[in-house]
C-alpha cells in the first residue's frame, strides 16, 4: 500500500514588505490538490485580511464565492458572499503585534478542466478568533498561477512566508513507500522534497537522482548562489523491507546585506556518494565552493572570482569593479561574469539531462517538479546604481532566483525542490538582501 504525502513545491519568505506574492505553477504536474500555507502580517498598523486570485484573472467576471463561519470563544458568526473579485480568508495582524497569523488554503482538483474549483480554508487571529470557509472559483480552466494579496491593499510585512504543497494520489499500486509517489506508463517515481525514508516491499532495481540544496545569496555587492550538485545512480539493487534514508539538503541561507550567502545543504541516498550543496554567493569576496560555485562579489574598486565546483556542477561567474557581481554556477553551465555594460551576471543553466538517470525531464514532469523540465539553475548576480548597467542577472533555467534590478528590492529565492541558487540583492543607495537557495531533491524510479 502506498502512502499519501505532501511535498513543498514553492516557498517564499519576504525579505522586505510586498504588496502581493505570485506563485507560478509552471511545470507542476502529477498532483490532485494543492495546499497553500500563509503565515503573514499586515504591513500597516491596522488589521487586514488575506485574499487569493487564480490565473491572473484580476477578478474579471466576479467568479468567486464563499460561505463562512467562525467564533472567538464567546460569540459566533456566519455568512455568505457571492460573485466577488477574489477569495478572502485569514486575518493579517497589525505590524506592531509581532504576530504572523496562519491561514491554510486547500485547493481541490486544481488541474481539472471539467469542474469548478473548490477551496477549503481556515485562519485565526489574536483578537477576532478562528474561522473556516468553503468557496468556489467558477471557472473550468486548470489553475496555473496563484496571486496572494491583502483585501485592503496594505500588503505584507517582511518575514511573511508563503509555501505551496502538492498532494498526490494515495494508492497507485507502487512497490515501496516514502515520498510523493507518481507514475507514468513505464515507471513508479518516489520524489522526496524533504528528508524521509524509502522502503521497498519487494526487491527492486532502481535509478536514483540526488540533488543537493542550492546556495543562498546576499546584498550589497554579492554574487548569485550556486546550484546544488546533481548526480544520477543507475540500476541500484534495493532490498525488500529495508528502510533507506533519504537526506535532502536545505537551501542556503540569505546573507542579508552583511555577509556572503550560505552554502546549500548536502543530499544523500543511503550510502551513495554525498552530493554537495551549492556555494553561496560572495559578498565583496570570492564566491564559495560547492556542487556548483557561488558567484563572485564586487565593490566600487574590486571584483572577485567565482566559486569553484566540486565536480558535480559548474563554476560561478566573477564580479567586476563597480558592484557588477557574478552569477552562480548551474548544474549545466558556468555562471556569467558581471559586466559594466550588462549588469549582474546571469546564473548558470540547470540540466534536463544527466548521466545515469535517463529521461530526466520526463521524470521531473511526472513527479510534478522542476521548472519546464530543468533543475539546478544558478542564481543571478545583483543589480546596482553605482555606475554602468543597473540590471540584475537572470536566474539560470531550472529555478535559479533572479538578481534584483530595483533599488532596495531583495533578490529572488531559488525554487524549492530544485537545488537552485538564490538571486543576489540590490547594491547601492538602499542595499537589499539576497534570496534563499532552493532545497534539494531525491527521486527514486523503478519499473512497473
Amino acid at each position: 500500500m502506498t502512502t499519501n504525502t505532501m511535498v513543498a513545491l514553492r516557498s517564499t519568505t519576504l525579505a522586505s514588505s510586498a504588496s502581493s506574492v505570485t506563485l507560478d505553477l509552471t511545470g507542476i504536474t502529477g498532483y490532485t490538490d494543492l495546499v497553500l500555507v500563509v503565515s503573514a502580517k499586515s504591513n500597516t498598523s491596522t488589521l487586514d485580511y488575506t485574499q487569493i486570485q487564480f490565473n491572473n484573472d484580476g477578478g474579471f467576471g466576479n467568479l468567486y464565492s464563499r460561505t463562512y463561519l467562525g467564533g472567538n470563544g464567546s460569540s459566533a458568526y456566519s455568512g455568505r458572499n457571492t460573485s466577488t473579485t477574489a477569495y478572502s480568508d485569514g486575518y493579517l495582524e497589525a505590524t506592531a503585534s509581532g504576530i504572523y497569523a496562519p491561514t491554510i488554503f486547500n485547493i481541490m482538483n486544481y488541474a481539472n478542466t471539467t469542474t469548478y474549483k473548490t477551496i477549503l480554508s481556515n485562519g485565526v487571529s489574536s483578537n477576532t478568533g478562528a474561522g473556516a470557509i468553503v468557496g468556489l472559483w467558477r471557472n473550468l480552466n486548470a489553475i496555473n498561477r496563484i496571486d496572494v494579496s491583502s483585501v485592503n491593499g496594505n500588503g505584507f510585512a517582511a518575514g511573511s512566508t508563503f509555501t505551496l504543497y502538492g498532494i498526490a494520489n494515495a494508492d497507485i499500486g507502487a512497490y515501496a513507500t516514502g515520498g510523493i509517489i507518481t507514475q507514468d506508463s513505464t515507471y513508479y517515481y518516489h520524489a522526496f522534497g524533504s528528508s524521509g525514508t524509502f522502503t521497498p516491499s519487494r526487491a527492486l532495481t532502481a535509478d536514483i537522482l540526488v540533488v543537493a540544496g542550492g546556495g543562498g545569496s546576499a546584498g550589497g555587492g554579492t554574487g548569485g548562489g550556486g546550484a546544488g550538485g546533481v548526480l544520477g545512480f543507475a540500476s541500484q539493487s534495493l532490498s525488500s523491507g529495508t528502510g533507506y534514508t533519504c537526506t535532502v539538503g536545505a537551501g542556503g541561507t540569505s546573507g542579508g546585506i552583511s555577509t556572503s550567502g550560505g552554502t546549500g545543504g548536502d543530499s544523500q541516498f543511503a550510502a551513495l556518494t554525498l552530493v554537495k550543496g551549492g556555494g553561496g554567493g560572495g559578498r565583496r569576496t570570492s564566491g564559495l565552493t560547492g556542487g556548483s560555485g557561488g558567484g563572485g562579489g564586487a565593490s566600487s574598486s574590486s571584483g572577485y572570482s567565482g566559486g569553484s565546483n566540486l565536480s558535480q556542477g559548474y563554476n560561478g561567474g566573477a564580479g567586476v569593479t563597480g558592484y557588477h557581481t557574478g552569477g552562480g554556477g548551474g548544474a549545466g553551465g558556468n555562471g556569467a561574469d558581471g559586466s559594466a555594460t550588462l549588469g549582474g551576471g546571469a546564473g548558470g543553466i540547470g540540466v534536463n539531462t544527466i548521466a545515469n538517470f535517463s529521461n530526466l525531464s520526463t521524470a521531473l514532469n511526472s513527479a510534478g517538479l522542476g521548472v519546464n523540465g530543468y533543475i539546478a539553475g544558478g542564481g543571478g548576480g545583483g543589480g546596482t546604481d553605482q555606475g554602468g548597467a543597473t540590471n540584475g542577472g537572470a536566474g539560470g533555467a531550472g529555478g535559479g532566483g533572479n538578481g534584483s534590478s530595483t533599488n532596495g528590492v531583495a533578490g529572488n529565492n531559488g525554487v524549492a525542490s530544485t537545488g537552485s541558487g538564490g538571486g543576489a540583492g540590490w547594491a547601492g543607495t538602499t542595499d537589499a538582501a539576497g534570496g534563499l537557495g532552493g532545497s534539494g531533491l531525491i527521486i527514486v524510479r523503478y519499473a512497473k
